[in-house]
């Protein structure tokens, strides 16, 4: 896949998922841009949550999306590699759906409204498409730099690299990983090493989020993002 073929890959999906389903602010547009890039989109939420005065939903649509993400991760994985599926299948889905149904359940707390009317949403596009263009850059610079850290740096490598691409999109450094598990890398470290991508990428999510939207949005955002980057540890007990 080429930078542009997913960079086109990410537009489609997020123009269907914010399109079809009422907007960037609904956990539905949040459950389906998620399936695609729960960075992108929670990026999204953050510049579309400023001064709506809905927190409840903009942190528990960024939460849906974030659970998504798991199930996201899980099928790419099926589709490349099995042994490597029968590592992170159920955790994954334990955290999908913790994340998504507790993501649900928050974005329907109500609100209380604010005084004055309400602006009406950015007309602006919503995707971003510099930030997907960017990410597609990375889809391939990633796989190249995965392959490199396996080789001459090992386990030690790996773990700081799996850190380093949670703070952008962790597919690219998945993809890598599929096609060395069981070859060039052991299938437990691989499952490691994703393991802290995803959970380094909830968290800096919820920076992202507080970089971009009001200070109350972010705030609650961040929160359930820390808590959400703490479970994600937990499988690495196992």
């Amino acid at each position: 896949m080429t930078p542009e073929e997913f960079r086109r890959w990410k537009e489609f999906g997020l123009s269907v998922g914010f399109g079809v389903v009422g907007g960037a602010g609904s956990p539905l547009g949040a459950l389906l841009g998620g399936a695609y890039s729960s960075t992108i989109t929670t990026v999204v939420l953050a510049k579309r949550s400023k001064g709506e005065s809905q927190p409840h939903l903009y942190a528990g649509s960024t939460l849906v999306a974030s659970g998504v993400m798991y199930l996201r991760l899980v099928a790419l994985i099926a589709l490349f590699n099995h042994a490597l599926l029968m590592r992170l299948l159920w955790p994954f889905l334990l955290l999908a759906a913790v994340a998504t149904l507790g993501g649900w359940a928050w974005a329907r707390l109500p609100d209380k409204k604010p005084d004055g009317p309400i602006p009406p949403p950015s007309q602006t596009n919503p995707l971003e498409l510099r930030s997907a263009l960017v990410f597609g850059v990375l889809f391939v610079a990633v796989l190249y730099v995965t392959h490199l850290v396996l080789v001459y740096l090992g386990h030690a490598g790996l773990y700081a690299l799996a850190a380093l691409m949670g703070l952008t999109d962790v597919d690219p450094f998945l993809l890598g990983l599929t096609q060395s598990a069981g070859t060039l890398t052991p299938v437990a470290l691989a499952a490691s090493g994703i393991i802290i991508a995803a959970a380094t990428n909830n968290l800096a999510k919820g920076i992202y989020f507080y970089g971009f939207a009001d200070r109350r949005t972010g705030l609650e955002t961040l929160a359930l993002l820390v808590a959400l980057t703490l479970l994600g540890f937990v499988p690495l007990i196992w």
